[in-house]
C-alpha cells in the first residue's frame, strides 16, 4: 500500500489521556484545535578522546534518556467531576489527580502519578494513519494562562522511556 503524501495537522489528530482504572482507564480526549504537542527523543553519547582530540578516539553510548513533552490547550473550566459527580471531568482535574474524581495513576503504588497518552493522527487519504503511545507521562510543569479570546493550559512532562510506540491504524 502507498503512502499518503498529504501533511497532517491538528484538524487531522486528537490526544486522549488515560489514567490507571483497572479494567477500563477512564479517559479523556483534548481539544488541540489551536493548540500544540511536542516531543523531544534524546540519545546520549559520551566522546572518548585520544589525548584531548577528537582524531583517534570514539563514541559510546551514554545514559538513556526520557522522552520529554508538553502541550498546550484551550480550557473552559478548571473543576467539573470534582465539585459535581455527574459533571465530566475537565482537563485540569485530570492532570492533578483531582481528590475526588477517582482518577488513578498508571504507575504503581508509591510511585510518580503518571497517565498515559496517545496522540492519534488520521490520514486525510485514509492510507497510513497512526497512533503515537507515551506511556509513564508524569508533570514537570503546569502553567495556566488567561487571555483576552481564550485561557490556556500548558502541559510539560516526560515519558519514562526513551520513545513513544507509534502504530499504525487500522
Amino acid at each position: 500500500m502507498a503512502v499518503s503524501n498529504l501533511v497532517r495537522n491538528l484538524r487531522d489528530a486528537e490526544l486522549v489521556l488515560k489514567d490507571g482504572t483497572s479494567p477500563t482507564p477512564q479517559q479523556l480526549t483534548v481539544l488541540l484545535d489551536e493548540g500544540d504537542l511536542t516531543w523531544t527523543e534524546r540519545q546520549n553519547t559520551i566522546e572518548i578522546k585520544n589525548r584531548g582530540r577528537l582524531a583517534g578516539g570514539h563514541l559510546r553510548p551514554g545514559e538513556e534518556e526520557s522522552v520529554s513533552l508538553s502541550f498546550s490547550a484551550k480550557w473552559t473550566q478548571l473543576y467539573g467531576n470534582a465539585i459535581a459527580p455527574g459533571d465530566p471531568l475537565q482537563l485540569y482535574e485530570f492532570l492533578t489527580f483531582a481528590s475526588g474524581t477517582e482518577v488513578t495513576s498508571t504507575s504503581g503504588a508509591g510511585e510518580q502519578n503518571t497517565l498515559t497518552l496517545e496522540f492519534s493522527v488520521l490520514d486525510p487519504a485514509g492510507v497510513a494513519s497512526e497512533k503515537i503511545t507515551f506511556p509513564l507521562v508524569y508533570q514537570d510543569a503546569l502553567s495556566l494562562s488567561e487571555g483576552a479570546e481564550y485561557n490556556v493550559i500548558n502541559f510539560t512532562g516526560r515519558a519514562f522511556v526513551t520513545r513513544p510506540t507509534i502504530s499504525r491504524l487500522a
